[in-house]
């Protein structure tokens, strides 16, 4: 699917920096997350690092100059090394951890899913145009199939994120207010909650994110019993934005990374909700490209659907082709955030306040988190002070909007970069977030916009 992007397209002055800088990210950290579950380990400590400093390249290293004829196909080329090692890591390891499995050859559906699904991908990268708008919509069926047969055979997760989605939605579908309930203590102690958080097996604290993410969430327990059905369709819609935002095979193929990324399965079964933002991301993006006028309400709603999408609000610089219309997005999308979050808000302002706000600022410091601090109290140090992962993004954030390209792929690449660096310097850091930094760099390369072999650039 090709068209002409609805953006102003300035002259490239190194178009392969981008692209191939945030393919080498995405997958040094996707293969970061396969190895240690995004926990603290002295290797998810060098793979993070690695991946740091390659979004950073990304966004304001060097640019390649040539040769222009061979972008696109080296591209390809590279994310189709990338795709096998990806499905040879889902063919030799589990694809999630709490699977109830019965027979002599318990996996053998998922793996022929999963052959088709390599084969799709291949024929995405390799094959003509024509091929590919056939291609990418059976390869978002083939990913269905994968995600349902994972939530078939793992039904009930022993984490707290399900439990708050499962009865944070019925307590809405009853009409009370999810937001001033409380949930029972499903692990039995209390070092993962902030002090006065939990008492005599309850939490005291209501639904812990924000109002979109509970609709989402609802409508999967309408439709389907289980609200994780809701976070495996925003998957495949932000895989289809991703391969639809430019189109090309370079669209397809980090459609196909960002599904096949081996621990998008963990975070599926574990009822996730990065789900919800990148599919939110994702659509952003496609907008700028193809429907600029709703750029400002889905960008709102993006804004919306977590606790920490405040970053984003300078990035939109990015988004825009103008800075002018700087402001026209932003207020419209704040109004957006608004509307579908005061509806929530103001039944109880002092609950949801806690819930959605006060309970993450006093969350506890955790060890085992895949961030430098947790590194640096593991070797005997007190914990550091909160500030600095927002000195952090500070300082990442003036990098970018002075360095990364006024582009949606620069902004995919910059929210990337960003958002590494947070976790990177949080108290609480693991494999559901850092997955949202391999989704954001895979959006980048699906957005990414290298020259025609005609283009000759000085």
């Amino acid at each position: 699917m090709e068209s002409t992007p609805s953006l102003p397209q300035p002259p490239l002055a190194d178009p392969w920096r981008l692209p191939v800088f945030c393919l080498a990210a995405a997958s040094v950290l996707a293969l970061t997350l396969q190895l240690t579950n995004g926990t603290l380990r002295e290797d998810s400590i060098q793979g993070l690092t690695k991946c740091l400093g390659l979004s950073l390249l990304a966004v304001v290293g060097p640019g390649f100059r040539r040769p222009w004829r061979w972008a696109e196909p080296v591209l390809a080329l590279l994310l189709g090394v990338a795709l096998l090692w990806q499905l040879q890591a889902l063919l030799s390891d589990y694809p999630s951890s709490a699977l109830r499995l019965n027979g002599p050859w318990p996996f053998a559906p998922f793996h022929a899913h999963l052959a088709t699904a390599a084969l799709v991908s291949g024929a995405l990268l390799a094959g003509p145009e024509r091929l590919r708008q056939v291609g990418v919509p059976v390869l978002l069926g083939v990913y269905l199939l994968l995600g349902g047969w994972i939530l078939r055979h793992a039904p009930s997760p022993n984490i707290d994120v399900f439990v708050f989605q499962l009865q944070g939605a019925d307590e809405l579908l009853r009409g009370g207010n999810p937001f001033a309930m409380t949930f029972p203590n499903i692990y039995g102690h209390t070092l993962w909650y902030g002090e006065g958080l939990a008492r005599d097996g309850r939490l005291l604290f209501g639904f812990p994110y924000p109002p979109l993410s509970l609709v989402f969430a609802t409508l999967g327990r309408v439709l389907a019993g289980d609200p994780r059905y809701a976070q495996l369709v925003a998957t495949a819609v932000a895989a289809g934005l991703m391969a639809y935002a430019r189109g090309g095979r370079l669209g397809a193929g980090a459609a196909a990374l960002y599904l096949l990324t081996p621990r998008g399965f963990f975070v599926l079964e574990q009822s996730w909700t990065e789900p919800f933002l990148v599919m939110l991301l994702s659509a952003s993006v496609f907008c700028a490209f193809r429907f600029p006028r709703a750029l400002p309400y889905v960008f709102g709603l993006t804004l919306a659907v977590k606790q920490h999408t405040v970053f984003l609000v300078p990035l939109a610089f990015l988004l825009v082709p103008e800075p002018r219309r700087l402001w026209g997005l932003l207020w419209r999308a704040g109004a957006t955030a608004l509307a579908v979050s005061l509806p929530f808000a103001l039944p109880d302002v002092k609950a949801f306040f806690h819930s959605v706000v006060a309970l993450h600022i006093h969350q506890p410091f955790r060890t085992e988190s895949l961030s430098y601090l947790a590194a640096w109290v593991a070797r005997g140090h007190a914990p550091p002070p909160i500030w600095i992962p927002f000195v952090a993004v500070a300082l990442v954030l003036g990098l970018s909007l002075w360095r990364a390209p006024r582009s949606p792929s620069g902004f995919a690449a910059a929210t990337a970069l960003t958002y590494a660096t947070f976790f990177a310097f949080n108290k609480q850091a693991f494999c559901n977030y850092y997955y949202f930094v391999v989704a954001a760099l895979c959006l980048a390369v699906a957005s990414a916009r290298l020259p025609s072999p005609q283009v000759r650039v000085e």
